[in-house]
């Protein structure tokens, strides 16, 4: 069971090589993650000043000031979250334009006898699906992994 995690791992570590030049995006990406995650704490803060100084002293300026506070916050964690979905997205969109043309690449490089033993079909369609899969894996899944972790 080790020796298939070991394989699954270091087929996901040779997608490092195409993720590379992005690193600066995936960096936004997990700012925009750890930015959102810490504003999400603060929104109970934000109902502990609507509870204790809003409601408990019936004061219409605080009960405002409150709920200011957590539209502001849900505002920015809209915001982050957002920039959080485009940049992964965005990397992924890249990424996989990247693996297309290093495969196609790699396809048009073959030897002819290669042609004439598979069918062009079924090697477009191959190609094809599987890096619209990889890009949904790093575009898509990647995102919502980030987030739930």
């Amino acid at each position: 069971m080790s020796s298939k995690n070991n394989k699954n791992l270091s087929i996901l570590l040779k997608l490092t090589t195409f993720v590379a030049p992005y690193k600066w995006r995936v960096a936004a990406a997990l700012f925009a993650l750890v930015a959102t995650a810490s504003l999400t704490l603060s929104v109970g803060y934000g109902v502990r000043i609507l509870i204790d100084e809003g409601f408990a002293q019936q004061s219409l300026v605080e009960l405002t000031n409150a709920i200011q506070f957590i539209v502001g916050i849900t505002l920015c964690i809209a915001i982050g979250t957002f920039f959080r979905f485009y940049l992964v997205s965005s990397v992924g969109e890249r990424v996989s334009a990247d693996i297309r043309l290093a495969v196609f690449n790699h396809v048009i490089s073959l030897h002819p006898s290669y042609f004439e033993t598979n069918s062009s079909g079924d090697i477009m369609s191959r190609l094809t699906t599987d890096t619209t899969l990889l890009q949904s894996i790093i575009g898509s899944s990647f995102s919502m992994a980030m987030r739930s972790a």
